[in-house]
């Protein structure tokens, strides 16, 4: 059994740590949803807004004078911290609503800033900030309504799950899991002892891929799980339709990116590297051809069954349809590197370890 190997006590400190690091980094690199809208309110910094409008009176020859810039200054480090300190999240409020008052929250915010300035600028000093003010104003509503993309504030959730763990780290774990399973053998030595048994070469291949498939299962199950109780803390919406779509689509593509590592750990010791140059010339190059050949891309067949969440779809433009065609590529793929490795390990006659070294 290959998990004899896994099981080891001293082991499992080292293997929890790594399982730990990409949902810690989904926990630190997101907002919680206060923060968040705290951040989208704030209707500026006072001192730059100071700057920039006295920079305005100067070019149209009505600057401030000492008192008056001093009283600006005043009004504006007292008023533009308010939008985003007296901002006050509502428990159980949609995205629409939320939307609404933030702008009502932001109109509120300069609306008070124009009313005091008033008392301090001169009618032409007033005319200028009015429009000043206004630009501000707009701008930050436009920010608001860019933003509130109901999976904004989550994007980096989506682009750790998908872009980092599911199109990289994943396929990685599982050729680094099973290239070694025969290759290890051979530069052991140890083959031969395998094959003195009464078990044919194939069947022996199969087994020793089919335990390891399991354990990388197990492991990429725990990590997809860490993965999402980060994203739950960070009150990510819609994880609960989200969870079953991935775990379902890993199921799949675990036994192809296995079978995808045992066949290059075959063929060289440096297994990783043909990984790496696989992945650049088939799943990125070749993938992304908008042609038929990009069907030769198994992350392809990943986006069409993955675009089915709505989450992912308001993110990523990957095509829809073809749902049938992904599945059955994901179900043939693993069968077809599992065969030529079969094969492979049957008909060749392997050597001494120095050679296989080569």
């Amino acid at each position: 059994m290959t998990w004899r190997s896994q099981l080891i006590l001293g082991r499992l400190p080292g293997q929890l740590g790594m399982l730990l690091v990409l949902p810690i980094l989904v926990y630190i690199t997101m907002f919680s949803p206060e923060a968040w809208a705290r951040r989208r309110v704030s209707l500026g910094d006072p001192d730059k807004a100071l700057r920039s409008f006295s920079r305005r009176l100067e070019r149209q020859r009505i600057p401030l004078q000492p008192e008056t810039n001093k009283a600006l200054g005043r009004i504006l480090s007292e008023e533009m911290p308010r939008g985003e300190t007296s901002w006050q999240e509502q428990p159980n409020e949609n995205a629409e609503a939320r939307q609404k008052r933030q702008k009502d929250h932001i109109i509120e915010g300069y609306s008070r800033i124009t009313t005091r300035a008033k008392t301090v600028l001169d009618d032409a000093q007033y005319a200028q900030f009015e429009s000043f003010e206004e630009s501000n104003r707009d701008n930050a509503l436009r920010r608001v309504s860019e933003v509130e993309v109901p999976w904004s504030r989550t994007e980096p959730f989506y682009h750790w799950l998908m872009d980092f763990y599911f199109f990289i780290i994943l396929p990685l774990t599982c050729v680094r899991g099973c290239g070694p399973l025969i290759r290890d053998e051979l530069q052991a030595d140890t083959l031969g002892f395998l094959i003195t048994r009464p078990v044919g070469r194939a069947r022996l291949l199969i087994a020793k891929y089919a335990t390891q498939v399991a354990w990388l299962e197990i492991i990429l199950l725990l990590e997809t799980l860490l993965l999402f109780a980060a994203g739950a803390a960070r009150q990510v919406d819609s994880l609960g339709a989200l969870l079953p779509l991935v775990l379902g689509v890993q199921i799949l593509v675990v036994p192809a990116w296995s079978a995808l590592g045992l066949l290059l750990g075959q063929l060289t010791a440096r297994y990783m590297a043909m990984a790496l140059l696989y992945g650049a010339i088939v799943e990125m190059g070749i993938g992304r051809i908008p042609t038929n050949i990009n069907t030769l891309s198994i992350i392809r067949h990943l986006q069409t069954l993955l675009t089915h969440n709505h989450g992912l779809q308001g993110i990523y433009a990957w095509p829809s349809g073809g749902t049938a065609t992904a599945i059955g590529a994901l179900l043939v793929a693993p069968v077809l590197f599992l065969s030529i490795a079969a094969l492979l390990f049957s008909l060749v006659e392997y050597h001494h370890a120095a050679e296989m070294q080569k």
